[in-house]
């Protein structure tokens, strides 16, 4: 089991530099460069909202706030009226966010063919359900680890 972790966070944090590599080649930080991919990634299927994209990449919405207003200053996304929840904003990539994407696209191609080259879909079927399952325990894991705060540390 404790090498099963380790190996889990070593993954974790290789993972976190590719997609710091990626964000640099298109000068946003790693958290826009997550931003973007999910209003492209979600944007496929539809009306994109501020609370689609903290759901999909697991944050609070008040997170995502503050990061898409930093994308929308500098152009590569736009914020509309939701066209059927007067509530929600709609998200989406201007010209210069899409023209970005498309330069990019060769690149994260060829960064996925070569981190995922050696891995059959059905293993990465099972991680995928492995990783929800660690998603939706870590919060009571959290918990747990929590009760043995030091009491000066307590939140």
């Amino acid at each position: 089991m404790r090498e099963f972790v380790s190996d889990f966070y070593a993954a974790m944090s290789l993972m976190r530099n590719v997609r710091r590599a990626l964000a640099s080649t298109v000068k946003l930080s790693s958290a826009e460069w997550s931003v973007m991919l999910a209003v492209w990634y979600l944007g496929r299927s539809g009306e994109t909202t501020v609370r689609d994209i903290a759901d999909h990449l697991h944050v609070a919405a008040a997170h995502m706030t503050a990061e898409i207003g930093k994308l929308v200053a500098a152009g590569l996304l736009v914020k509309r009226a939701h066209p059927t929840d007067g509530r929600a904003v709609g998200i989406h990539m201007t010209k210069a966010g899409q023209d970005m994407f498309r330069r990019i696209s060769p690149i994260l191609r060829e960064v996925n063919d070569d981190l995922f080259v050696r891995i059959p879909y059905a293993d990465m079927v099972i991680v995928h359900r492995f990783l929800r399952s660690i998603i939706a325990q870590a919060p009571a894991a959290v918990r747990v680890a929590e009760r043995y705060l030091p009491e000066d540390k307590a939140t």
